[in-house]
């Protein structure tokens, strides 16, 4: 519900989702338990999408204004925002239950924390996208969590100038990166709190994606793209690593988190010297068919209306 000092702001930006912005509205302003207001910046939408936003009436505080893209928009949102903490909800996604922000915001309650993470269900709710160490291991892994179930100190937001919009399609990670590595404090929790859909940019652009993720890694690693590349699909994918990833990852300066993390990470997997080229050669085809299916899967959601997903 909206009001003038809220706990929550759940920021919406969107442009022409004529289709989803009503069930994503609806899922946000019909949350209980959470005192909270629903912020919506429209991109000057060309397509009924205002229209239905504004069916919503005093539930809803909407703006409208030019943007260049979607981390712009978030950007020329979060001053808007009188939240003490903000969660950003595409407007192609939706929470789960009315229950869903409490989840979230129950740990607030512990003036330690900067930030809390809940899982994301995906795929007509088969999969879930749970949040990764919140770490700096993650810089090896990649994202640390979906940022539609990532709920955030606003302040935070302002202190680091919110989203780089160098980015296209990863600049949440780069955020949640620096989040991390400023030292913020934050938690995981067992529950899942929206529904992500796949229809959107970064899945429609999957390649482009995922190397712009591996860009970001390698600069917050200080390596190389290929080095960043094979840490993801080591420590993501479950690919095997070559000795000459191996030799480098152990000259590296790392931290002591990250050490502590590689460390448990390879003390749970076969060493590689005494694995058989076999099994190694069995791990990297295992590797790309699951990439060749997760591209396949994009590529046939891409293809279905927003609305079914």
């Amino acid at each position: 519900m909206q009001n003038k000092n809220p706990l929550v702001t759940i920021i919406t930006v969107v442009r022409n989702a004529e289709d989803t912005i009503v069930r994503t509205l609806h899922s946000a302003s019909t949350q209980k338990n959470v005192n909270f207001e629903v912020l919506v910046w429209d991109g000057l939408s060309t397509d009924r999408t205002v229209e239905k936003i504004k069916t919503f009436g005093d539930r809803i505080r909407l703006f409208s204004g030019r943007d260049s893209g979607v981390y712009d928009a978030m950007n020329k949102a979060i001053p808007l925002a009188r939240g003490k903490w903000i969660l950003f909800l595409n407007a192609d996604d939706y929470f789960l239950h009315p229950y869903a922000l409490e989840k979230l915001v129950i740990p607030t309650s512990d003036s330690k924390l900067d930030y809390i993470c809940g899982e994301a269900k995906m795929f007509f709710g088969l999969k879930r996208w749970k949040p990764k160490t919140l770490t700096d291991f993650d810089f090896l892994i990649g994202n640390p969590s979906n940022h539609q179930a990532y709920l955030c100190k606003k302040e935070i937001y302002t202190k680091l100038k919110g989203f780089n919009t160098k980015f296209r399609y990863s600049a949440d990670v780069d955020f949640m990166f620096r989040v991390i590595q400023k030292g913020y404090v934050g938690k995981k929790i067992q529950d899942p709190i929206v529904h992500y859909s796949l229809g959107g940019l970064s899945t429609k652009n999957v390649d482009k994606g995922v190397l712009e993720l591996e860009s970001i890694m390698a600069h917050f690693l200080n390596v190389d793209l290929e080095f960043a590349r094979e840490a993801r699909l080591v420590f993501h994918e479950g690919r095997s690593p070559r000795n000459d990833f191996l030799e480098k990852l152990s000259s590296m300066k790392l931290s002591e988190s990250q050490w502590r993390q590689i460390l448990m990470y390879f003390g749970r997997k076969v060493s590689v010297e005494s694995t058989s080229l076999a099994t190694q050669r069995f791990s990297s085809c295992k590797v790309f068919l699951i990439r060749m299916m997760k591209k396949t899967v994009f590529l046939i959601l891409s293809l279905l209306p927003k609305r079914v997903l």
